[in-house]
């Protein structure tokens, strides 16, 4: 038993001894290394031809140190093979007091790069310049970026003093009750100011009124007034007759609405139809109304009288009273667009009939046939006139319900006497 116990650790120990000069073997057994032409050359491949122009680099051994015998022309990194470590650290030394040396404004670099670092060039000294720092801090690996709050000596004077002006400007500015320093125009306001909008007026009837008429300008007056001299031209005259003017429109034309920022202008007088101002007037005796405003009464299909300021005082009498009997749609005003020959006219939309002297039986089949007429005339009146918004200016006496505000029966009283 002792015995076979002796011939396994010796067979052991015979095994283990094999197996290590085997490794070793192995080891000293170097594969043969080829360069590049050698390769191309084993694999049937013949070596590219190499200019003259072109210097072919070969590979340098790791244990062999460059010298004069080798080409290699680059940098070792991150030193060159063979020399020592603390022959790196005194060069690095070396390259810091160098460094320090050079001017902070001077910085310069072993490289040949020929444009700028970014932020700064590796390797140089750099300033930091700070109300506490005022020192210079040299590196070797590259500076932070360049922090200039407060100008030093041996900088650029001139740039100091506009960077120092600058800054106690902003704080003089600044600290005035913390208003800002801009003095031109703010849009569409000021910083901490409320938003202001400025209302766009269109038409409220009592602004930008000049654009039509003017109840405020003397110059104005003249479309309401009659000169003496010329009233003897505007007597009546029994023998002239009525003239009734018809102006075509298409059936589907609609008249436009138009803000007091627009001029208006027509084509005819009298006008009968046409552009208007969306507010229509309230319905009675004016002093005076322009066109513009009437004839968005005229597109409801209102009556409108008009007179000139120089007609024969009874003959107006006699048509304001039997116009403002037939119905409660109509506006009486006076108007300068009359002739000396018919100084009287009823207007309805699109027609207009001109008298010398008052034809009641005429006037009344008038106002009977184109009364309630218009493109924009309601089905039911009443429910409109006391809920709208109107134009009143110039207004003498408001307009009284004949029959209803829907005026169901024109004339009425004039059919009894005929």
């Amino acid at each position: 038993m002792f015995l076979w116990h002796f011939l396994s650790l010796l067979c052991l120990a015979f095994v283990s001894n094999e197996a290590k000069s085997i490794k070793k073997s192995h080891v000293n057994l170097l594969e043969p290394t080829f360069d590049q032409d050698d390769k191309l050359g084993k694999i049937g491949i013949s070596p590219p031809d190499i200019s003259n122009n072109v210097q072919r680099v070969q590979q340098v051994p790791w244990n062999d140190p460059p010298g004069e015998d080798h080409d290699w022309q680059g940098k070792w990194f991150p030193h060159v093979p063979g020399d020592p470590q603390d022959k790196k650290q005194s060069k690095e030394k070396t390259t810091t007091t160098e460094a320090a040396s050079v001017a902070p404004l001077e910085m310069t670099t072993k490289d040949n790069w020929p444009g700028k670092w970014f932020p700064q060039a590796p390797g140089a000294a750099h300033l930091v310049r700070n109300d506490s720092l005022s020192h210079e801090i040299t590196s070797t690996t590259g500076a932070p970026h360049v922090i200039k709050k407060k100008p030093l000596d041996g900088w650029n004077s001139q740039e100091a003093e506009e960077k120092s002006t600058t800054e106690e400007v902003k704080l003089d500015e600044s600290s005035t009750q913390g208003q800002d320093v801009w003095q031109g125009k703010w849009f569409p306001q000021g910083p901490n100011e409320p938003h202001k909008t400025k209302p766009i007026i269109c038409d409220d009837g009592k602004s930008n009124l000049a654009v039509d008429y003017d109840p405020n300008d003397i110059s104005d007056s003249l479309n309401y007034l009659c000169i003496t001299s010329n009233r003897s031209l505007y007597q009546p005259n029994l023998t002239r007759e009525a003239i009734l003017t018809e102006h075509f429109l298409p059936s589907a034309y609609l008249p436009p609405a138009k803000c007091l920022s627009e001029h208006i202008n027509y084509s005819h007088l009298p006008v009968t139809n046409g552009a208007y101002r969306p507010l229509p007037a309230e319905y009675g005796s004016y002093s005076y109304l322009p066109p513009q405003r009437y004839v968005r009464n005229l597109a409801e299909g209102a009556i409108v009288m008009l007179y000139h300021p120089c007609a024969f005082p009874g003959q107006v009498k006699q048509l304001q009273d039997m116009v403002s009997g037939c119905l409660y749609r109509h506006l009486i005003t006076p108007s300068q667009a009359l002739t000396p020959e018919r100084p009287l006219a009823l207007l309805a939309w699109s027609r207009s009939l001109e008298m010398s002297v008052v034809d009641q039986r005429l006037a009344a089949e008038y106002i009977q046939k184109h009364a309630k007429q218009g493109p924009l005339a309601p089905e039911e009146m009443s429910r409109v006139v006391d809920k709208r918004q109107t134009y009143k200016e110039g207004l003498l006496t408001e307009a009284h319900l004949v029959t209803t505000a829907d005026d169901y029966e024109l004339c009425g009283y004039l059919q009894e006497g005929m």
